[in-house]
């Protein structure tokens, strides 16, 4: 399944409208249509294909209602959309109509992260209008999608004294890694960070594989490790890189406290 690097989709409770007081706030929410938004996808601006990416999602209403208008905030800049009046509609933004009217932005110059927010302003048949209480916040971002089963070829030295001869250091090792993605858009589980190396070097003290997981995270093809501590406490760091046509993984990686480095190459199996 395919996630998205920094896409959100925020859903806010907020007061609809603004009345004097107790009576106008019962008034105006009894006459008022709140729309139901669905079918969000995609959910963000792809910097990779940035003039033809777009998002779309659905708005519907469980009652009768006279209209609805998207409104767009970016940077601090507001403007309206447009407006529908027949539904179920489904509203598509391209990332050219995003940004068409505000000063010094353009398509080539989005950045990864930034961030357009989508309101929905609903009208009733009687004309109250209320502010949705669904917010559809669009961040520019990649797709990302390395979840799956990979085989290693692993290099690296043990600063360690245990490790024997024939394992330190070692020369292209092979072992099999898993990347499982997680609820946090771009990080995945990576069932051995080392690539099978420090099971086979630290195997004297009792080291296992599965004391080996880590983390590591996909930003638009560039890797890292991500909040990673190795079995016995150092920060891991490294990074590396995703072949967008073969899918094949390289990371680099070094125990920071111990100088224990390594290179992977990860191979996706069919």
């Amino acid at each position: 399944m395919k996630k998205i690097i920094f896409s959100i989709f925020i859903i806010s409770l907020f007061i609809t409208g603004c009345f004097k007081d107790d009576e106008e706030i019962r008034q105006g929410y009894k006459e008022a249509v709140m729309p139901v938004i669905t079918n969000l996808n995609p959910s963000f601006f792809d910097l990779a294909d940035i003039s033809n990416t777009y998002i779309e999602f659905t708005v519907d209403f469980e009652t009768a209602a006279k209209s609805v208008t998207i409104e767009e905030t970016f940077q601090g800049y507001k403007k309206v959309l447009g407006t529908y009046t027949s539904f179920p509609a489904t509203v598509r933004i391209t990332a050219a109509e995003a940004v068409e009217g505000i000063p010094d932005v353009t398509t080539a110059s989005l950045a990864l992260g930034d961030n357009f927010l989508f309101e929905i302003v609903a009208e009733a048949p009687n004309g109250v209008k209320s502010r949705s209480n669904i917010l559809v916040n669009a961040s520019v971002a990649c797709e990302s999608d390395l979840t799956g089963t990979y085989t290693v070829i692993a290099n690296g030295s043990s600063t360690d004294p245990g490790p024997t001869p024939d394992e330190n250091p070692a020369v292209n090792y092979e072992s099999e890694v898993t990347l499982t993605e997680t609820d946090v858009n771009g990080i995945y589980i990576i069932s051995d960070f080392s690539g099978g190396l420090y099971p086979l070097w630290y195997d004297v003290y009792g080291l296992t594989p599965e004391e080996c997981e880590g983390t590591i995270q996909d930003i638009c093809g560039t890797l890292s490790y991500y909040n990673l501590f190795e079995p016995y406490g150092s920060p891991v760091e490294g990074t590396g890189s995703v072949d967008p046509v073969t899918g094949v993984i390289t990371l680099e990686g070094t125990a920071t406290a111990w100088g224990d480095t390594w290179t992977l190459v990860l191979t996706p199996k069919k």
